[in-house]
């Protein structure tokens, strides 16, 4: 019993294509063993920013292929037919024989036994399992003609402890890998993949995302117990760190605290998802000036640490200046400007789509005996947001951001939480709007965009859905349903 391990090392691979592309890897390689009959004990996938590896462990030597019969045409097929079958199974007419069964009688013709060197079959393979990996986006470089995700520098294939020799476009397989990625001249002669993982281990660096994940926890769990604070359940930001480094270490940061004056909002998204920070809790579930990063390398110096406060600095220094600038522009005056704002072509503008759910949230008002005036006015500016400079630098706090607009502006509290809360439920698992005017409000844009997409004939089919009309559809039935409320239809 043998192993089988490969390595493909590239320049940085986006940490969103990872997880897909360790599985790809792996069931390519699968199937190619299955359909040869290979068997193997146990497989495995890893990666790092630079690294794609496979592992198949138990693997057998050779096998041998029992000789069986081949059913070709019938006999009394046409001549062309029989012509075709031995031509694709380069055959001769001499090989082939003739065998009743219970559908006629056909021509056969039977194979030799034969022996399959496993060693053999990976070198003639291994280029055309690598042609089935499938990108979202290639890309060439230099003068050569492969397309890949990122720049493919080497290919380290070894069995049973050798060197499997072959080519890929303009790449020729090894058994070196590159220990630097900064500088290539750095290389490892490697045998086997303990050996591997082993050597890397020696550097700190961590080949098994698993592993590093399972640090960059306990790091992070050890800082929190220190300072006393909490993060927020982020499973995604989690694996992506995971995917962004291989020599994971965490450290705290800060940032000055007059930004906590801000929607923290706008502190939560521009430090999870444009920064990749974990913005930190206190017990009572308040925002704190003090976020945690995960870096790639130890920050002996404290010069990370510095690198990444003034980015975070930078900013947010830009949506506080959003934030002021916005929040004292009337919302009611700018209601006009989404004149200028189209919406859809076949449905109007956002000024067209405010007053169909002005007129919506008033019929649902009825149903609810709530004050239609206070429905109509939440209809009236709940996309005036979408003309603020915040939302355009965080469109993911449409809505959001309306709600805190009107808060100080000084509209009631119904209004301005019916603005914030339109768009619940975003999917599964969100929370869906309680209070009477949100669910008037949200109901009637659901409403509305369903009406006025089916009304220009842009439908869901059974295998796509670009303006996530289901999901609306679901919406409605959540809020009616999880609020217990019945509506004349």
């Amino acid at each position: 019993m043998s192993e089988f391990f490969l390595e493909l090392f590239s320049e940085e691979i986006p940490s969103a294509l990872q997880k897909k592309l360790r599985q790809d890897l792996l069931d390519i390689f699968s199937q190619l063993f299955k359909e040869k009959l290979i068997s193997f004990k146990k497989s495995s996938s890893y990666s790092t920013p630079n690294r794609l590896i496979i592992v198949f462990e138990g693997l057998q030597k050779q096998i041998v292929l029992k000789s069986e019969e081949i059913k070709g045409p019938n006999i009394n097929a046409p001549e062309i037919a029989l012509e075709g079958f031995v031509r694709s199974n380069k055959i001769s007419n001499k090989d082939l024989f003739k065998k009743e069964t219970d559908k006629g009688t056909f021509y056969f013709f039977k194979t030799k036994s034969k022996k399959i060197n496993t060693h053999d079959l990976l070198e003639q393979s291994i280029p055309t399992m690598l042609q089935k990996i499938q990108w979202k986006k290639s890309m060439r470089w230099g003068d050569f003609e492969l397309n890949w995700g990122r720049p493919l520098k080497s290919i380290l294939a070894l069995f049973d402890k050798k060197k499997l020799n072959f080519g890929f476009y303009h790449l020729v397989s090894s058994n070196v890998t590159f220990i630097d990625k900064e500088f290539e001249e750095k290389n490892k002669v490697i045998t086997d993949f303990k050996g591997y993982k082993s050597f890397f281990k020696k550097l700190d660096i961590i080949i098994d995302q698993n592993e590093r994940k399972n640090l960059i926890e306990k790091k992070l769990n050890i800082i929190l117990k220190k300072k006393n604070l909490n993060l927020k359940n982020n499973p995604r930001l989690l694996e992506e760190v995971v995917d962004l480094t291989d020599q994971p270490d965490v450290i705290i940061c800060e940032f000055d605290q007059k930004f906590l004056n801000i929607p923290k909002e706008i502190l939560i998204i521009t430090m999870q998802q444009h920064q990749k920070y974990f913005p930190t809790f206190d017990k009572k579930g308040n925002i704190t000036k003090e976020f945690l990063v995960v870096t790639n390398k130890k920050d002996k110096k404290g010069l990370i640490k510095l690198g990444n406060e003034r980015v975070v600095e930078a900013r947010l220094s830009d949506a506080e200046f959003f934030w002021q600038k916005d929040k004292s522009q009337s919302l009611v005056k700018k209601v006009s400007k989404l004149k200028s704002m189209n919406y859809f072509k076949g449905l109007g503008t956002y000024f067209d789509k405010a007053q169909r759910i002005r007129k919506l949230g008033g019929m649902l008002s009825d149903e609810l005996l709530i004050s239609k005036e206070k429905v109509e006015l939440s209809a009236s500016i709940c996309k005036v947001d979408l003309l603020s400079e915040l939302v355009g630098e965080f469109p993911e706090l449409q809505g959001i951001m309306g709600g805190y607009f009107a808060e100080v502006q000084g509209f009631d509290r119904d209004i301005s939480l019916a603005v914030s809360e339109q768009y619940l439920p975003t999917g599964h698992g969100s929370k869906v709007p309680k209070k009477f005017f949100s669910i008037a409000l949200s109901l009637a844009d659901k409403i509305d965009t369903l009406v006025g997409f089916f009304g220009i004939n842009q439908k869901p089919t059974s295998s796509k859905d670009p303006y996530a009309l289901r999901r609306l559809a679901l919406g409605i039935i959540r809020i009616i349903v999880e609020n217990k409320k019945d509506f004349k239809v």
